[in-house]
């Protein structure tokens, strides 16, 4: 479906809603409908709301808030600083299709990505003599997810609006994929070290 856009532009909302930026770009999006925001604190509010898990490049965002300005799905205004009248900054609106843009993208049922984990690639064709470069990168990865994990517990107790509600599933999600990640690599270090004492 296609709506008329700002200045006679024109949105293929299906499209729009699909693609391997369309997170980050319906987040950005769902944002600016709540209120305005500069790039920077939108970011701050994105992983206010995700957690940290989410790595988010300021240069990335910027790119993809001149996308949606392409698309006539955002604005941007010359504002001055609050802190600094004389310096200014871009302040970014939704323009009247970011709503439909949202609901568009809330109703597209996305496949699930493809699992290319790096750690997996290298098991595929890791030769015996790579056993113990496996093991420390199996426990780093181990770590890494751990440390992830301590940032996105879900919190406890009744959440008192639907956005605290939407928020603790956000990171209930996350924190059950990295707990499963953390199970897998303790799983296969364990199964390494016992295949290989088991051929000593």
């Amino acid at each position: 479906m296609q709506t008329a856009g700002t200045q006679g532009k024109s949105v293929d909302m299906a499209m729009w809603a699909r693609g391997g930026s369309t997170p980050l770009r319906g987040a950005l999006l769902g944002l600016l409908l709540e209120r305005p925001g500069y790039g920077s604190e939108l970011i701050h509010r994105l992983i206010g709301r995700v957690g940290e898990t989410w790595r988010i490049e300021p240069k990335y965002v910027y790119r993809l808030l001149d996308q949606l300005e392409r698309e006539g799905l955002v604005r941007s205004e010359q504002e001055p600083r609050r802190d600094n009248g004389r310096r200014m900054r871009v302040v970014y609106y939704p323009t009247e299709l970011a709503g439909e843009a949202v609901t568009c993208w809330m109703q597209t049922l996305m496949p699930r990505a493809p699992v290319r984990l790096e750690l997996q690639a290298k098991l595929a064709v890791a030769r015996e003599r790579d056993l113990p470069d496996l093991l420390v990168a199996l426990r780093q990865y181990e770590r890494e997810c751990l440390a992830l994990a301590q940032l996105v517990c879900p919190g406890q107790g009744r959440p008192r609006s639907y956005k605290a509600l939407f928020t603790d599933c956000v990171r209930d999600s996350v924190h059950a994929i990295l707990q499963a990640e953390i199970d897998w690599a303790a799983r296969t270090r364990r199964r390494l070290r016992e295949h290989a004492g088991g051929r000593a």
